[in-house]
């Protein structure tokens, strides 16, 4: 399908991501934080404070989403840091952690709805 490994590259950069770094990642920590405030009712005042503050999240999905964390802290606050290193890297991380969150929402939200064992 792929003709070479540049081609999976700008496709996994293409329109739907902005080309932007910047926008990228706070979009990105914007959409993490939004899931875990609305169905995780996470406290705190960035990426790095919700995920710390939800109990029982998966320990690879809380490394995943750390990285995302800190480079997005890296682009706003360090200097000379204005670039993602590894964009196809980040975007691939940031849909992985979106998607297991999804799933854990699901999972949570079909728990809840058990039908009665005693009626």
């Amino acid at each position: 399908m792929w003709g070479k490994v540049s081609d999976v590259v700008h496709w996994l950069t293409a329109s739907k991501y902005s080309k932007n770094d910047f926008e990228l990642v706070i979009r990105a920590a914007k959409e993490l934080e939004w899931i875990l405030d609305t169905h995780f009712h996470a406290q705190g005042r960035g990426l790095h404070e919700k995920v710390s503050s939800v109990p029982d999240l998966p320990p690879s999905l809380v490394k995943e989403m750390r990285y995302l964390a800190t480079i997005r802290n890296k682009l706003i606050h360090e200097k000379e840091f204005n670039a993602i290193p590894d964009r196809a890297q980040y975007i691939k991380t940031f849909e992985a952690s979106a998607e297991e969150l999804h799933v854990l929402v699901k999972q949570r939200t079909s728990a809840s709805h058990q039908p009665c064992v005693i009626c």
